[in-house]
């Protein structure tokens, strides 16, 4: 059996890989629909996180969350201003993909507090494997700076937050792997079917 954090890596580079393998066809209405994606997507980043911080018990997590809730909460602003670059508005509905995955993340109770860790863990962790294939992706488009600050930006802070969510991962995961791996599967799974309806244009099934 491999160390949960070979299985949360090879969870993670499965992400980037998937995403990878869209981006050489994305042209730009897909990449609009991506921005109108990531607005609905991280518009509650800060509420989430902040529930994450109400449930965790472990002081270390509570922290953690708390500090990360802060730092998301005004990322769905960068989703705006690009989609405003292009003369566009979000939409005023929450795409199908989003809600689950927000049905998901509140499904989350104290005693699988580590489910929120896991989650975290992949979904921060996975700009450091996509990082040249998404800055190549934006060339190819040919997009200026004030069309891809969502991107850009992200690329950056995640490196941090994913890694300081790995640290935590092998500080408090060995104990407790089942709601730390389950968390970081389901979380891979949302994320991926996000992307799939934004770059791909295909609903989740």
């Amino acid at each position: 059996m491999s160390s949960i954090e070979e299985q949360l890596e090879v969870l993670t580079v499965g992400m980037a890989r998937q995403v990878a393998s869209w981006l050489p066809v994305v042209t730009p209405e897909r990449y609009v629909a991506f921005l109108d994606m990531m607005y609905h997507y991280t518009r509650r980043s800060g509420d989430r996180l902040r529930l994450a911080a109400e449930r965790a018990t472990l002081p270390e997590l509570k922290a953690f969350f708390a500090e990360l809730a802060g730092d998301e909460q005004s990322h769905y602003l960068l989703a705006k201003a690009d989609l405003a670059a292009f003369g566009r508005e979000p939409s005023s509905d929450t795409p199908r993909e989003v809600a689950d995955f927000h049905a998901f993340w509140e499904g989350i109770g104290p005693e699988r507090q580590l489910a929120f860790l896991g989650a975290l863990r992949v979904l921060e962790g996975v700009a450091r494997h996509l990082g040249g294939e998404a800055r190549q992706g934006l060339g190819r488009l040919g997009l200026e700076r004030t069309k891809a600050r969502f991107i850009l930006v992200h690329l950056d802070v995640d490196l941090e937050h994913g890694a300081r969510a790995q640290a935590l991962c092998a500080a408090l995961g060995a104990g407790h792997p089942e709601p730390l791996l389950e968390g970081a599967r389901r979380a891979a799974d949302f994320w991926v079917a996000i992307h799939r309806a934004a770059l791909a244009g295909e609903a989740r099934p």
